[in-house]
């Protein structure tokens, strides 16, 4: 589950925040409002939280496992001054920064401040913007324009951009009326936007599971986030253990974690504390299924008479992870050690435009 921060510094502040945090409904979001102590009404229903300091506050956030790229996105009701200094001390990169957006406590204008694209503060922005009724402020140049951005259209397409430095190299040409190229191993539907083309150019993107392949003069490279984890485990794994050896093994089948999009599991396993948070750390879903479901999962498995004496199906993983990709093809299969199984699914994929 994602979480947005809202803060507010005044009272009428407070009132948006409230009305944000009780009404605004984003997919698979939680908003955390928080408020100056003495803007807080005692008397209402406890929507917001109180602070005092608001470098306090981003110290809070910050602290470990929230750390700030786990926050997917920080509305500011009050000056952007004072959003610009309180995120300063943690911004990152674009891979890292969180959306940051801006709302003046009048709620007249939504601001797109920090991560556009990847972030999607542009998508939050306008978000905002149409609930409460204000005008959206997005000064992205390919936004202005109208251009096709590539950031933006990775996020939207579930990819994985290995290099976000040149991302300014490819916007940067489409804003100079350069063509560029596209390369897909994968389905492509739909019309390509302008300034897009199959053919030869200098410079492209490059959609495919191989970060080898240079089909451009300079080569953006975008890897599908389309991998299935199934994974079972005794009680009490730390979720440190479960990262590293999942880290280990994509590392040796020459695979990126940051490919994963689902990790799966059998439901007797849907509280286990590491399977939890390393779901939150890998910065996806967490699905379980019934011990039925996985037995009636057609195929070829693994099977341990242990596990089906001790949970009634012969097999957790490949089953779980075979299920989750939609019956995918498997490119791991059952490996177990340190108190654990897995098991990696590659679902279908493909592009629409």
């Amino acid at each position: 589950m994602k979480q947005i921060a809202v803060i507010s510094f005044t009272k009428k502040g407070a009132e948006l925040n409230k009305k944000l945090c009780r009404g605004l409904i984003l997919s698979d979001t939680v908003l955390l409002g928080f408020s100056m102590e003495k803007y807080m009404d005692e008397k209402e229903e406890k929507t917001l939280d109180s602070f005092t300091s608001i470098h306090k506050l981003m110290e809070e956030l910050m602290k470990p496992p929230a750390e700030f790229e786990c926050l997917s996105g920080l509305v500011f009701i009050g000056a952007c001054g004072i959003a610009v200094r309180a995120i300063a001390p943690y911004i990152q990169n674009k891979a890292k920064d969180p959306a940051v957006a801006v709302v003046d406590e009048g709620g007249n204008y939504v601001i797109s401040l920090l991560s556009g694209h990847l972030g999607g503060a542009n998508e939050l922005t306008k978000q905002v913007a149409a609930y409460i009724g204000a005008v959206p402020v997005i000064t992205t140049a390919t936004d202005t324009r109208k251009v096709f951005a590539v950031d933006s259209f990775a996020v939207k397409q579930a990819l994985y951009i290995t290099d976000t430095a040149k991302i300014k190299v490819i916007s940067g040409a489409l804003l100079n009326d350069e063509k560029i190229g596209i390369y897909s191993e994968y389905p492509v539907s739909g019309q390509l936007p302008a300034g897009l083309g199959h053919e030869n150019q200098s410079k492209g993107i490059c959609i495919s599971a191989t970060e080898g392949l240079q089909p451009f003069h300079f080569t953006m490279h975008l890897l599908p986030k389309n991998l299935i984890v199934g994974m079972g485990c005794k009680k009490g794994v730390e979720p440190e253990i479960m990262y590293n050896r999942l880290q280990k093994i994509f590392s040796e089948k020459g695979l990126r974690m940051e490919r994963i999009c689902k990790l799966c599991s059998v439901d007797i396993k849907k509280e286990e504390p590491g399977l939890l948070k390393l779901a939150d750390k890998l910065g996806v879903d967490f699905q379980t299924y019934t011990v039925k479901e996985l037995q009636q999962v057609s195929g070829s498995f693994t099977a341990s008479a242990f596990v089906e004496n001790t949970i009634g199906v012969d097999n957790v993983c490949e089953r779980s992870a075979a299920l989750g990709s939609g019956y995918g093809k498997q490119l791991i299969a059952k490996v177990s050690g340190e108190g654990m199984t897995l098991s990696v699914y590659e679902k279908e994929y493909q592009i629409n435009f």
